[in-house]
């Protein structure tokens, strides 16, 4: 059986679509097609439906076939990488996707990664951490740092680093009369507050609905800089987290303070998918931003 055929099986799965596949293992199309057709062939099943040679998803069989296709897959690269590389010279990419609350410290990660394993270069996407999940589960990510997955998951490894607190960030006129602030408070005020897409804001709103509190959302954000920027344009206090307020330091006309009153907060951690063994870049990865990064700061 050709290695090729199945990580061209599991591009297909990943990418929907024959095309993206092709592009994304670097081939033609007919390539594609024709390595599935011969796996197809070996197997004497189905694994792919086609509607007009277009793809329509995979057959039960192919799901079968997609999950050992993936263990032997893992367990080869595995092996190519304890061949290829020693464990103090590891090399190769690595690719995770970060919510955009933990994106202020995504900065300490690349740095400790370049300081300890410098033959690794890592790639840092925004995603939703439901965009992270399904990039593990379908091998576009190597991992992710979100919010813990649902204890019903058991596909996924969570290794806790710091927990996510929040402060109300505002113009420093509409913040005045206020040392600290009670989340009763902020609900009467304008707000500004990531979108329903991001885990932050559902987070946020069942807080408020937890306390039997109606939000006064006046405006929306994909990310914590647009969320800045809408309140520096005076549209509302936002809601953010401890480590972005640091790292933005002090700006001129805004005022940060913190909530009294009932503290929030939410475990942020490194997700990888579950397995035995971990691949060698992802166990270098969770050995360093368990030993390395002083997380307790943010």
């Amino acid at each position: 059986m050709n290695l090729r055929h199945l990580r061209y099986l599991a591009a297909l799965a990943r990418e929907g679509n024959f095309h993206r596949a092709a592009a994304s293992a670097h081939i033609s199309q007919p390539t594609l097609s024709a390595a599935i057709r011969s796996l197809e062939r070996e197997l004497g099943v189905e694994l792919v439906r086609r509607d007009h040679r277009r793809y329509q998803g995979l057959s039960a069989a192919g799901y079968v076939v997609l999950e050992r296709a993936r263990s032997v897959l893992d367990t080869m690269d595995g092996l190519i990488e304890e061949l290829e590389h020693s464990s103090n010279d590891i090399r190769g990419h690595l690719q995770l996707g970060v919510i955009p609350t933990v994106e202020p410290a995504a900065g300490l990660l690349s740095a400790a990664l370049k300081r300890r394993h410098p033959g690794i270069t890592l790639t840092l996407l925004s995603k939703t951490s439901d965009e992270i999940v399904r990039g593990i589960n379908d091998r576009s990510l190597d991992g992710g740092l979100s919010y813990a997955p649902s204890r019903s998951d058991k596909r996924l490894l969570f290794r806790p680093l710091y927990a996510e607190r929040y402060m109300l960030l505002a113009p420093k006129q509409l913040l005045r009369s206020y040392r600290v602030i009670t989340w009763a408070q902020a609900a009467s005020l304008p707000l500004v507050l990531l979108n329903r897409d991001m885990q932050n804001r559902r987070l946020i709103d069942q807080h408020f609905a937890n306390l039997q509190l109606t939000a006064h959302v006046n405006a929306e954000a994909s990310t914590l800089v647009s969320v800045l920027a809408q309140v520096k344009a005076g549209l509302g206090a936002g809601i953010v987290p401890e480590a972005f307020v640091s790292m933005i330091g002090p700006l001129p006309g805004l005022r940060a303070i913190a909530f009294g009153g009932g503290d929030l907060s939410h475990p942020i951690g490194l997700l990888l998918a579950k397995r035995e063994p971990l691949p060698s870049l992802s166990h270098a990865l969770a050995t360093l931003i368990e030993t390395e990064i002083s997380w307790q700061a943010l």
